[in-house]
Parts: C-alpha cells; structure tokens; sequence
C-alpha cells in the first residue's frame, strides 16, 4: 500500500472514529457498591448487546476450582455464531506468562540462570549499552522489561494468517535486535514494557530446548494441564470453535491500523454495521503473543498457578518459582500497560498491580480484534478472567475501561 492510500485510509478512520464517538455516552454504566451474580450478569449481558466486546468469556477461579463460568454475546457477528466455553479466544500479551514459565522451567532443569547475560544464551544479542560502565542487559532483565529495549511499534503490524508457518524465532529476534539494538535506559534501572523483550526470550527457549517455542509450550504447559485446546495455531478443532476478532469502527483505536497493519484490506474479513470482523491472523513474534485457547483452558492455567504451580497431580513449575515471579523483581513501571494502571511495577512475567489493599497481579493483553485480561490474588487464591473479541472495550482513555471494569467487579463479589 502506497503512503498516499494508507494516510487516506487513516484520514476515512479518523473521520468514522471522531462521528461516532458520541455513542459512547450511550454505553451501560457498570453497577456500584456490592453486586450480585444477577446484577453482574445484568450489566454483561448489556455489554454484548450494546457491541463492546460483540462476545465475552468470563471465569473466576477460587481455592482450585472454578466457582463461576461463563459465556456471551457472539462469537462471529456476521453469522449469528454465539460465544461459549469452548469457544477459543486469541489471548494477545497473556502469552507472556506462559513465556515467563517457559523461562522459570529451564531454570529449574539448569539450563540457564536467571542473572545470566542474553548474550551468553544468544551470541547475536550485540546492544548499543548507553555507557561503557552499563550493566549486560540478563534473563532478569527482559523477564521485568528492565531491560531498556525499545517497543517497536511496527510489530503489531507482524503477523501472518491462519496456516502459514511461524517465523523462526531465533532468527526474527536477530532481525529486530539489529534494527532495534539501541537500549533506552541502562539495565535494570526502570521498566518499559517491550514486546521485543519477550520476543529474545522466545528465542531463548527455542535455543535451549531445541525446539520451536510453540511445540515446547504444548509439551511442557499445555498438555500437562490438560489445556488440549490451546496453541499458537489452530487446529482444525480450534478453528471451528475461534472466536472472530472484530473493531468498532467508531473507535479511535482505528487510527492506528492502517499505520501498523501494511495491507488492511487484506485482514479484513467483514464489515457489518458498527464492526470490521478480521481473518485469523497470528502474531510471527510467538513469544510475546498469539496463543490461542479457551477460558476453560485459561482456567486451568490459572488454578495451576494459583496452587503453587501443581493441578491434578501435573507439576509445570515449583512452589519456589511461582514465589520468584509473585513476589520479586518488582522495577516501577513507565509507558505502555503504565499509562492505564496507577502505581504499576513490572514483576518477572505479571505485573504487579496495586487494588487497594488486596495484592495482585495482573496481565492483560491488546491488539486488533481482541482484548483480555487476567487478574490473580494469590493470598486469596482467586482468579479473574476476562476474554473478549473486540479490542477497544479494552482501553480507555478516560479512567477504567470496560474490560477493566467487569475484571473488577468479578473480583469483588463473594465467591465463598
């Protein structure tokens, strides 16, 4: 696409976004003070109806077992296609725990220690330090985005659809390294969220293991767990239960697409009323993103850790790593998920996020056509999860967003 096109392209987003963003006066205000399952679902159920997300998985987890499951709205708008529990949602920057827990087995096994310096592990890890006394950017590092390695905008843009191959990670981290190789900040002084942290680290297990960073996470996560519906690719299984992404074409998250996205018109699925539906599509950066699963799966991903790392007798990680990313490497937090939550730390893998006095962690992920969440309370041993199919009810720029909000609520209601 010509710059010419994509600049009229951004123009004909801007425009739609700028009309329609009075709607958002009409949308459902989430209930207050102490709620009920009724008056919660009430208030979903409204969500759906209204488009922001089109559909919505939701579980809450609590002393290892999933105490609330639950499905709404639609899958695929255009064919009437309705959201259940086995319907398989893209968990975006979720991925990033399972890529922290990758790293903690390797760990575990003394492939590698967590202090060692990347370069040790990948020999093309050449980084422009900003002095000559800075500290070697370490596995610590990237796992808390301390690392000082820029966030390239462009890769949102990286992906490739439904049936083509994944990138070799180890040789697509060499490529971003080389065109991103400047570090913003030295080593371990603050964090900054980075995708192409998370990337290196992808890259890392598939050197270590010896295998492709999406085969391993099946292998040593997912089908211990039971997760037999989770992947970066879809199986034919999985496909025929995927949720569609989908954008509110009044958003002004809309903007952005055609600046990271070269060929829009090629990812376009439909357009129908108020959304753009979009083809499955896959981040190539498989460390950082691109899962793909179910909240049943997710839920068990979360019990697992929620229980020290063990669910039903399977083991993917030891009582004294969840402990590690529970409660080190905390590095106070600018930019990026920063922006949204006040007083965020970047821990190693979750973010560490302060909701009054109850301790949480939290990731939440983001990207066109998909926005999730999961929110942890490990002294409580609850867990919320949130997946949705449309990516701006997701943001705000304004306070809480939607998707924050139903997080929220879930978390507070009695679950005893």
């Amino acid at each position: 696409m010509n710059k010419v096109r994509r600049v009229g392209k951004c123009t004909s987003f801007l425009l739609s976004a700028v009309g329609s963003s009075l709607s958002e006066s009409k949308l459902p205000v989430p209930p207050e003070g102490n709620i009920n399952i009724d008056e919660f679902e009430t208030y979903l159920n409204k969500l759906v109806e209204f488009g922001r997300p089109p559909g919505l998985s939701l579980a809450v987890v609590k002393d290892n077992e999933t105490v609330y499951l639950k499905s709404f709205g639609l899958a695929d708008g255009p064919n009437n296609i309705a959201v259940t529990p086995d319907t398989v949602f893209q968990w975006m920057s979720l991925t990033k725990i399972a890529t922290a827990i990758a790293i903690f087995q390797l760990h575990e096994c003394h492939a590698l220690e967590l202090t060692d310096s990347v370069v040790k592990h990948l020999p093309f890890f050449q980084v422009h330090y900003p002095s000559r006394d800075s500290e070697q950017v370490t596995i610590w590092h990237l796992l808390n985005h301390s690392s000082g390695l820029a966030h390239p905008t462009k890769m949102m843009g990286m992906f490739h659809l439904n049936g083509q191959p994944y990138p070799d990670q180890v040789e697509l981290a060499k490529q971003l390294v080389e065109q991103n190789g400047k570090l913003n900040f030295e080593p371990g002084t603050r964090s900054r969220y980075t995708n192409l942290g998370y990337t290196v680290l992808g890259a890392i297990v598939e050197t270590l293991s010896g295998q492709p960073f999406h085969e391993y996470l099946v292998e040593h996560i997912f089908r211990p767990l039971g997760m037999d519906n989770s992947n970066h690719n879809y199986t034919e299984a999985m496909r025929a239960k995927a949720a569609v992404g989908s954008q509110l074409r009044g958003s002004i998250l809309n903007v952005m697409l055609p600046v990271v996205i070269e060929d829009l018109d090629a990812v376009i699925r439909d357009i129908d009323g108020d959304h753009m539906w979009f083809k499955l599509g896959l981040p190539n950066f498989s460390g950082g993103a691109g899962i793909n699963g179910t909240i049943v799966d997710l839920s068990r991903f979360v019990m697992a850790f929620l229980n020290g790392g063990e669910l039903d007798g399977r083991r993917i990680l030891s009582p004294e790593s969840v402990n590690t990313m529970v409660n080190e490497g905390h590095t106070p937090a600018k930019g990026g998920p920063a922006v949204y939550y006040q007083g965020l730390k970047h821990g190693l893998g979750w973010f560490i996020w302060p909701n009054g006095r109850r301790q949480g962690i939290m990731h939440n992920g983001d990207g066109p056509g998909f926005s999730t969440i999961m929110q942890l309370y490990p002294k409580e041993r609850l867990g919320v999860i949130v997946l949705g199919n449309e990516w701006a009810y997701g943001t705000s720029l304004r306070g809480t967003s939607i998707r924050d909000s139903i997080a929220h609520l879930a978390a507070s209601i009695d679950w005893h």
